[in-house]
């Protein structure tokens, strides 16, 4: 459903000095708005992940935890990152609003201010934030009409196999749905809002991993690669199914497509007191600058690596739950490693 004019935004406003919230609420008090507070930036970025809100007014000096770090993990969060950000500071150098700015602010209001030029920018973005969800909505609708031909294809083929066998053309429309899926699962993650991810779990990941090779088995099928899996029981960590299934899948997936035919692909968990390795490492084409591979916006050669959206999920959700990932590529062996820690910051 889209999103009616009547709906009541929420904006956030984070200041560690009470005298200037009370200000900001008298002079938008007037705009059709639910107001919510933050004294500090860890309870400003607490707060972004458990409403929706449509817009942060963000000061910059506070203790512990400035504005520019609080703006910085809000636009890295894939929950967070398209709510509209407005600083307000009473730091008015150029160096000031550079640095806001580059942290992903989508604008920069100094000190001292009039009434009407921030009523104008704060309708301003809250429009800009209220047509950013009708889009989402919209768009998830569109993704609902997606899946479910997807869905009859894939049964389709689970019957046709099992009354006529399977065959090369059959599998080649399996591999084909599969990667359309993959697909659809990155966009449809992007699109989904914080109320429809699920609930942080205890996950065994060598057994997540398992089930996810078995997932690939056509692909890897289609070109003739086997899976060379070692792994420690129980390796547990903490994070959300549909998190952990993008950067298994994003990263199977890769080593799948740009592996040679015929070669092995070593996938690894490793267990250490604090943290689970993941390692995953092929043999096919090598990537220039594997350094920049989870930078945001960063392409290989489109005709050679297409490695795009799926790997900026992997970096964003790799942010949140302060997973070091590092890229080596070599001689065409390339491989993928995730320390992830096992309890939660």
């Amino acid at each position: 459903m889209i999103l009616k004019e009547s709906s009541i935004s929420k904006v956030l406003i984070v200041d560690d000095k009470a005298e200037n919230i009370i200000i900001l609420l008298q002079m938008i008090e007037s705009l059709n708005v639910e107001f919510f507070v933050a004294l500090n930036g860890k309870d400003a970025l607490r707060h972004t992940v458990s409403h929706d809100f449509d817009l942060v007014l963000l000061d910059v000096i506070m203790p512990d935890m400035d504005g520019y770090d609080v703006c910085t993990k809000i636009k890295n969060n894939p929950l967070t990152k398209d709510i509209p950000l407005i600083f307000i500071s009473s730091l008015s150098g150029v160096e000031d609003k550079t640095k806001g700015f580059s942290c992903g602010a989508d604008d920069y209001i100094t000190k001292p201010f009039l009434q009407t030029e921030l009523v104008a920018r704060v309708k301003l973005h809250l429009q800009k934030s209220m047509l950013i969800k009708s889009l989402k909505q919209l768009l998830r609708r569109s993704y609902h009409e997606l899946y479910n031909p997807l869905a009859i294809i894939n049964t389709s083929i689970e019957l046709q196999n099992i009354k006529h066998g399977n065959s090369r053309y059959v599998d080649a429309i399996t591999v084909a749905s599969k990667t359309l899926r993959l697909v659809y699962d990155d966009l449809y993650y992007s699109l989904s809002s914080r109320e429809q991810h699920e609930k942080i779990l205890s996950i065994d990941l060598a057994k997540f991993l398992q089930e996810r090779i078995n997932y690939f088995y056509h692909l890897t099928k289609n070109k003739n690669i086997s899976i060379d899996f070692k792994y420690f029981a129980k390796s547990k960590v903490q994070m959300r199914e549909a998190d952990l299934q993008r950067i298994v899948d994003n990263t199977l997936s890769n080593a799948i497509k740009h592996a040679k035919e015929g070669t092995t692909i070593f996938i690894e968990v490793k267990n250490s007191e604090e943290s689970v390795l993941f390692m995953c490492q092929n043999n096919g084409t090598t990537i220039s600058n594997p350094h920049m591979i989870f930078e945001k916006g960063y392409r290989e050669n489109f005709e050679q690596i297409g490695m795009g959206i799926g790997l900026e999920i992997v970096a964003s959700i790799c942010h949140i739950y302060e997973i070091k990932a590092e890229v080596t590529s070599e001689e065409g062996v390339t491989s993928f490693k995730y320390v992830i820690p096992k309890t939660l910051v």
